[in-house]
């Protein structure tokens, strides 16, 4: 289950904040007994303090919620997210947004520190997650890590900002059809509920589709592929809707529970929209 806490942009999350959704981060030893003897322990509470010293601080934190059937071990995953208060991303009609850092680890021996690039809007105060492959897969393994590395990812993120920024321009000049946001709905949707294989004919009905492109707000009226894309990716992530598979009954979309199937969901509905810029 997902657990969130967000402050106000002009403060931070405390490691109290943290601890109280997010426990896991503070984790003193491992939580697989049977890990290798190559492992070193660093527990995020290290990245956290580390990210600081690089003007980086965390905003939401979320862990997975441990199955009474299941071990603690298998549910040890977590997730935070950082923002740099000095950047920001300065949009049109007051829609600015800052570039965040998204961390995800584990102290089970299995994973290695993971991280991501997100978009917080300021006019939704809602988070997307940049689909970038090549830093998407950026890891640190705990059997090596160092100050030096992690400022090394901070580093590289924040170099390749201008080309988020250029993407999200090209995004805000390429203008849809209502046959195209129609279908970019459509897929979202079958990104979100994982329904619909390759080759099925069958599809959400029009008045769920028209739903999910309503928006919620006057700032994200109109056609273009961004303010399409953002209404589209506020629907899917944090429901609050209708759907319908043709025929089928209406059923009520929920928010998105699970960090990790929300950090899924967005990378591919990020993809999905860029790739109508070619």
């Amino acid at each position: 289950m997902l657990q969130t806490f967000n402050k106000s942009l002009d403060t931070f999350m405390t490691k109290e904040d943290i601890n109280k959704v997010c426990p896991l981060a503070f984790a003193s030893t491992p939580t697989n007994p049977k890990v290798s003897g190559k492992y070193l322990h660093v527990n995020t509470e290290t990245i956290v303090d580390d990210l600081a010293k690089l003007n980086w601080f965390p905003v939401t934190a979320a862990q997975r919620k441990a199955r009474k059937s299941k071990s603690n071990t298998i549910f040890s995953k977590h997730m935070i997210s950082f923002q740099n208060p000095d950047i920001m991303i300065k949009g049109a009609d007051g829609d600015d947004a800052f570039p965040r850092i998204i961390m995800t680890n584990s102290h089970d021996g299995f994973n290695s520190f993971q991280f991501a690039v997100g978009i917080f809007r300021l006019v939704c105060s809602n988070g997307l997650v940049v689909a970038d492959e090549q830093f998407a897969d950026f890891r640190i393994r705990h059997s090596g890590y160092t100050f030096e590395e992690l400022r090394g990812v901070v580093t590289k993120a924040v170099n390749d900002l201008p080309n988020k920024v250029e993407v999200l321009n090209k995004m805000k000049q390429r203008i849809l059809t209502d046959e195209e946001k129609m279908d970019l709905a459509l897929k979202a949707m079958t990104i979100r509920s994982g329904k619909l294989p390759e080759g099925s004919v069958v599809g959400y009905d029009d008045e769920t589709l028209r739903d999910m492109l309503t928006p919620k707000r006057k700032a994200d009226e109109g056609n273009d592929l961004w303010k399409v894309f953002n209404v589209i990716q506020e629907k899917v992530t944090q429901g609050g809707f209708s759907a319908a598979l043709r025929g089928a009954k209406v059923r009520k979309v929920r928010k998105i529970k699970s960090f990790e199937k929300d950090l899924s969901v967005n990378k591919e509905l990020f993809k999905l929209a860029t790739a109508m810029l070619n």
